[in-house]
């Protein structure tokens, strides 16, 4: 159970996953520091090869399942399941579930939980949410970087954030280095940020995604 949900958090947060999936996350922060977490995830068909949770077939195959993500939510305060659903498609299995949190420190834990950097910061006139995708890592091969974007095509990691007031989204990284993708506005207070799952796993240092607002 631990690696299943050390596998899904990680492709949360930082694509740290051995094989085809697509993950997006639509979160919206309100005035009060609660909010919903919209879940989205593509896997592939391969994956069911993997087995089943709790040898149920009622369930769905690794990394990703209902009772998984039952069992996260059960340990974290302040942090409810309000739908689940999956359907199957012609390459991929996709799942989408609603999650609701009370408060920053139960967003931040379910983000946190593969333990990758995910820390709201309070001051008394700013606010600082801040991720970070990936680890310092040594350069992957040249044929092994090849591989893992070709198989990984068409998957990418997408998060959609809506503050709770007009606010500044900012990719930090190490100086000079290029980001792998940028943040797009979609209106006050509200942006996206978007990477080929590929260009995730091969980038060499971590990139941190940061949203910044006065409360």
């Amino acid at each position: 159970m631990a690696l299943r949900h050390s596998l899904i958090m990680g492709a949360l947060l930082s694509g740290l996953l051995c094989s085809c999936i697509g993950v997006g996350a639509n979160i919206t922060l309100r005035q009060d520091g609660s909010g919903t977490i919209l879940l989205e995830y593509r896997i592939a068909r391969e994956l069911e090869s993997l087995g089943k949770l709790d040898g149920n077939e009622q369930w769905l195959p690794v990394p990703v399942g209902r009772a998984d993500l039952e069992r996260t939510v059960a340990r974290i305060p302040g942090l409810t399941m309000q739908s689940f659903q999956s359907r199957n498609q012609k390459k991929d299995i996709h799942i989408r579930t609603l999650l609701a949190f009370a408060d920053p420190q139960a967003l931040c834990a379910f983000l946190d939980a593969a333990g990758q950097g995910a820390a709201l910061i309070q001051t008394p006139g700013q606010r600082r949410l801040s991720l970070t995708l990936g680890a310092k890592q040594e350069p992957l091969d040249q044929d092994l970087a090849g591989l893992l974007t070709q198989a990984l095509e068409g998957y990418t990691w997408d998060l959609t954030l809506s503050l709770p007031a007009e606010g500044e989204f900012l990719v930090l990284g190490p100086e000079g280095q290029k980001p792998v993708s940028q943040w797009v506005r979609l209106g006050s207070g509200r942006a996206a940020y978007s990477a080929p799952m590929g260009a995730l796993l091969n980038a060499v240092e971590p990139i941190r995604l940061e949203a910044r607002w006065t409360p």
